[in-house]
């Protein structure tokens, strides 16, 4: 590190305890924390920024909570931790303040937006605003403001502005959790308010060195100086790259280095994946007939199917070729061919077994057929209920 700079290092939207169509992230999660922990000694961070969704839920599992406080507890013994609370989290659970040990500091809720974190022990003093996401409704009664998410964070931010006013001194970076108009959305977010009446004008976020964003999962700039680091592990397969291509698309995290002047560089430092994710599209003759690759036995795959009526037992066929088939999808080719129309679909069903109709029914709905043991079961409730053998 130079002696005249500071260097930090910007992550968010963890989503820990958070599953991928039924599929558990956490080995995927505790690969990135790894990655994260060595990635803050070996470019000597002063300071890693967390810019809210600590959880995918504001209730987590308990895996996931016990995940959080040993990456803590590991994490701030390397260096200055600041986190804030999105829209995933309960900002009551989290809302207990500084994490048991200096140097750690977690903000929730309102009541501080106008308060940095004052670091004076680095080359120059740095002054970070910690703005989690606010609820507008509450949020709007207590700034005094109207309860949307425009005026809610317009305050919020305000108020930091006026403090850094009167610290002539100071470098500062302000963090949030929000929707900035124009910013590239993926399946995986969950809406912050209806339409969108959620978003938010570049110009909230002005008058700050740099100002380190959550909520949006793509890794994206937002504005001048004002970044989202997206999520360190994809949350959805909208996160990669498009259908049949060889390239994956990168997860990274900025990593900023502040000079005294105000100065900002951003070096975008890729994120290894314990897991790759893959799309693939195509009818499923198409899809099983192609020549072999050998991502086929480990990357998570979802496959959309295109055929103009649904094939029988896709997901078993598929599951054949693919080890790990998380999501499959039914869509039309479009082009020269027809969609799946409703009289296809009814010739379709007309043709299948009942214990067939069951079986895609749970592999529509959950991404998975029945087990042995559910197909046993399956199998006596139909001959218990129609009299009939279960396949006729």
């Amino acid at each position: 590190m130079s002696n005249d700079s500071i260097r930090i290092l910007h992550t968010a939207d963890w989503h820990l305890g958070k599953k991928l169509h039924g599929a558990d992230l956490a080995p995927a999660h505790a690969f990135f924390l790894d990655w994260l922990a060595e990635t803050i000694e070996g470019e000597e961070v002063d300071v890693l920024l967390m810019s809210g969704d600590i959880f995918d839920r504001a209730l987590p599992p308990l895996d996931a909570q016990k995940a959080f406080t040993e990456t803590i507890e590991r994490l701030g013994s390397l260096t200055r931790v600041v986190l804030i609370t999105g829209n995933h989290d309960s900002s009551t659970r989290l809302g207990f303040g500084d994490l048991l040990r200096p140097g750690i500091h977690l903000r929730s809720g309102h009541h501080r937006v106008a308060e940095p974190i004052l670091v004076d022990d680095l080359p120059f003093p740095l002054a970070i605003y910690p703005i989690p996401y606010l609820d507008p409704g509450s949020a709007g009664r207590e700034l005094e403001c109207e309860p949307n998410h425009q005026a809610v964070l317009n305050e919020a931010f305000e108020r930091a502005r006026n403090d850094l006013a009167g610290r002539a001194d100071y470098r500062s970076v302000a963090m949030g959790h929000a929707f900035v108009r124009g910013g590239e959305e993926s399946d995986s977010e969950r809406p912050i308010a209806v339409g969108d009446a959620e978003v938010v004008d570049t110009s909230t976020f002005s008058g700050f060195d740099y100002v380190a964003l959550g909520h949006l999962h793509r890794s994206q700039s937002a504005g001048d100086r004002i970044r989202y680091s997206g999520s360190p592990v994809p949350l959805s397969f909208s996160e990669v790259a498009q259908a049949g291509s060889k390239k994956e698309l990168g997860k990274s995290l900025p990593l900023i280095t502040m000079s005294s002047d105000g100065m900002v560089e951003v070096t975008d430092l890729e994120i290894p994946q314990l897991t790759n994710l893959r799309r693939i599209e195509g009818t499923l003759d198409e899809i099983l007939s192609a020549p072999p690759d050998e991502r086929d036995a480990s990357d998570w795959v979802e496959v959309q199917l295109t055929d103009r009526s649904i094939p029988d037992r896709p997901r078993e066929r598929l599951a054949t070729r693919f080890e790990y088939l998380v999501h499959l999808d039914f869509r039309s080719r479009g082009g020269d061919e027809a969609p799946i129309d409703a009289e296809d679909f009814v010739v379709e069903v007309d043709r299948l077994s009942t214990e067939d109709l069951v079986v895609r029914f749970l592999e529509t709905t959950r991404d998975q057929g029945p087990d042995p043991a559910e197909l046993a079961l399956i199998r006596e409730a139909i001959e218990a209920t129609t009299g009939e053998d279960a396949n006729s």
